[in-house]
């Protein structure tokens, strides 16, 4: 098993939803999170009358755990539809192993993480 931790832009979350679910992954975790990177420029904003710059961005953190066979598929479902037509980054896609799965009721293994639709 493989977790695909993906940082993208808000926006693109129902696109890459849509994507992974023709796919057949539908499990998920969602989070809001604040990142930054060398390449983004910075946002100038006023608060209160004094200009600041802002270097943090929102992002949306998706957390998908999939067997092995599906990581190629999930990954290029999420890069596909996150990526966008602007200069600054669209995101960014880790892969990390799952030593293992364990449901708080006990159950154990690959078989509880996805449930695949027949």
């Amino acid at each position: 098993m493989k977790m695909i931790l993906a940082m993208i832009e808000p926006q693109k979350f129902k696109d890459v939803r849509r994507s992974l679910a023709n796919i057949g992954i539908y499990n998920m975790t969602v989070s809001t999170a604040m990142g930054c990177s060398r390449n983004a420029a910075p946002v100038k904003e006023r608060y209160r009358g004094i200009e600041q710059e802002l270097y943090l961005f929102r992002k949306t953190r998706l957390e998908i755990v999939v067997n092995d066979d599906q990581v190629d598929a999930a990954v290029d479902a999420v890069a596909d539809a996150a990526r966008m037509d602007i200069e600054r980054d669209h995101g960014i896609i880790f892969v990390y192993d799952i030593l293992q799965a364990v449901k708080v009721t006990g159950e154990r293994g690959a078989q509880i993480v996805q449930v695949r639709p027949e």
